[in-house]
């Protein structure tokens, strides 16, 4: 692997660069501050929305592009824009998923079949502040989506979920499993931004994409598909369970959750492959 001449970093938010409980990014900095220093591109790659990403992208000072709705949205800042704005129309925007109203008929003719559950459309923003622990503002600009939508399942019957998810891909559609919620979308997933990622910066350093290397660091299901299609994958340990097991030899698992495993592990591989 030191053969590569660049590497990005894709990587989960909740969890993983975000503490789970209080969302800090503290113990991250150290890190975050390697990776400027370096010129290496943190992107982020989430089941979050624009909104809160550029929100979090501005707190944190990060320029990269982004991957948002777990796969589904990808947007680039234009060139000729502050790659901090919080406008859509400053960024290239490529939807890989379903459009959301899509989704929301979908769900909608789900719930008419008797299937039981509680979407993010239908909460105010207080009831997602209660789910979620964000606060009103973010809890509003969670509910702010192009092409996914977070749910609740409220059936304690398993059969009921293998059902439901028998008919959301009925509609070839997607439900994929996240830290909290079940995520409905279109046939897209973490690991689409993959390679999209790649090409974009091997032509912006104009070298082969096959010299870009991709790391990626998550925690949860939804961070599966990128984490095994990824160079090297590094698993955060979840707030709760053990930390997903990969179909990847390269795998590293962070020794602590979190910002802090996502800092020493990522401080601790760079570490390995500087030359002697």
């Amino acid at each position: 692997m030191t053969d590569r001449q660049r590497w990005i970093i894709l990587t989960d938010l909740d969890g993983t660069l975000l503490d789970h409980h209080d969302y800090s990014t503290d113990a991250a900095k150290p890190a975050l501050t390697y990776l400027a220093q370096q010129n290496i591109p943190c992107i982020f790659n989430t089941s979050k929305t624009f909104a809160e990403v550029v929100q979090l992208r501005r707190d944190l000072n990060i320029t990269a592009p982004f991957a948002c709705e777990n796969g589904s949205a990808l947007f680039i800042p234009k060139k000729d824009h502050d790659p901090l704005s919080s406008q859509q129309d400053d960024y290239n925007t490529e939807i890989l998923g379903a459009p959301y109203a899509e989704l929301i008929k979908v769900l909608h003719q789900a719930r008419q079949q008797g299937f039981k559950f509680r979407s993010f459309n239908d909460m105010p923003a207080s009831e997602v502040t209660a789910v979620t622990g964000l606060n009103e503002q973010d809890s509003w600009l969670a509910k702010q989506r192009n092409a996914s939508e977070p749910l609740l399942w409220l059936d304690e019957d398993e059969t009921g979920l293998a059902t439901f998810r028998n008919f959301i891909e009925s509609q070839q559609l997607t439900l994929i499993k996240g830290g909290r919620f079940y995520h409905v979308m279109g046939q897209a997933n973490k690991a689409s931004a993959i390679e999209f990622f790649r090409n974009l910066y091997a032509d912006h350093y104009q070298i082969p994409a096959d010299k870009i290397g991709v790391i990626a660091l998550g925690d949860g299901e939804n961070d599966r598909a990128m984490l095994e299609q990824c160079d090297q994958p590094i698993v955060i340990p979840p707030a709760n369970g053990e930390p997903l097991k990969l179909n990847n030899p390269k795998t590293i698992t962070a020794k602590f959750q979190g910002p802090k495993g996502w800092k020493n592990s990522l401080l601790t591989f760079f570490d390995s492959i500087k030359p002697n």
